[in-house]
């Protein structure tokens, strides 16, 4: 390596290093500003999916779907990792009610709502039934409540038998509230062709 492109290395290794070393105080600073001014009571709300997808609904016009009346209101939502705590509601699934919400927010009846959610990957873990999650993880499954609300406002929850297969997981260890699909790659291109948008959470 040419002494030049020595010192171009050194100085970029003390630029980021530098920055890296700041990050923390700087994550304080900016957190601390967003933070500043409290939140009411009634800030967020939760109102078709209780409980769950908090949301603070803002009412405007832009691409809002009670502007067509005409729009078919069909979604199928893909879940294929866990993040965060696993003995925490999977965030995917808190963002599909998230969605519910806001759309039930602004005015869209939930009969009018076509969403089908689609659990490939490591999400599967999520369908699990409280008997086999307990026995990995030592609680009920912390999805269970939210997945029956969910159904409970029309939204199919499905498992992809593939990844089921591929996590060594027996079909009936599956939550029967769950729906089994040959795959989500073929629910997701089933639905597609009739009209779904795609929603990768």
């Amino acid at each position: 390596m040419r002494p030049v492109s020595y010192i171009v290395v050194a100085a970029l290794a003390g630029f980021i290093g530098g920055n890296v070393l700041q990050a923390p105080e700087l994550y304080d600073k900016v957190t601390h500003h967003l933070s500043e001014k409290p939140e009411p009571a009634d800030f967020w709300s939760t109102p078709a999916i209780s409980g769950y997808g908090k949301i603070h609904y803002v009412d405007t016009p832009a691409y809002n779907p009670r502007n067509d009346p005409n729009l078919s209101n069909k979604i199928v939502f893909q879940l294929n990792k866990n993040d965060g705590d696993i003995k925490d509601p999977h965030l995917g699934l808190e963002r599909v009610a998230r969605v519910v919400n806001l759309y039930y927010a602004a005015g869209i009846p939930l009969k009018k709502l076509d969403f089908v959610v689609s659990m490939n990957g490591d999400a599967v873990i999520a369908a699990l039934n409280n008997e086999q999650f307990h026995k990995a993880y030592g609680i009920d499954n912390p999805n269970l409540k939210m997945i029956s609300e969910l159904e409970k406002a029309g939204v199919k929850v499905s498992v992809c038998d593939q990844s089921v297969a591929f996590h060594h997981i027996d079909r009936e260890w599956i939550d029967k509230s769950v729906t089994h699909t040959i795959s989500s790659g073929t629910t997701v291109a089933t639905l597609q062709n009739q009209g779904y948008a795609l929603l990768m959470l």
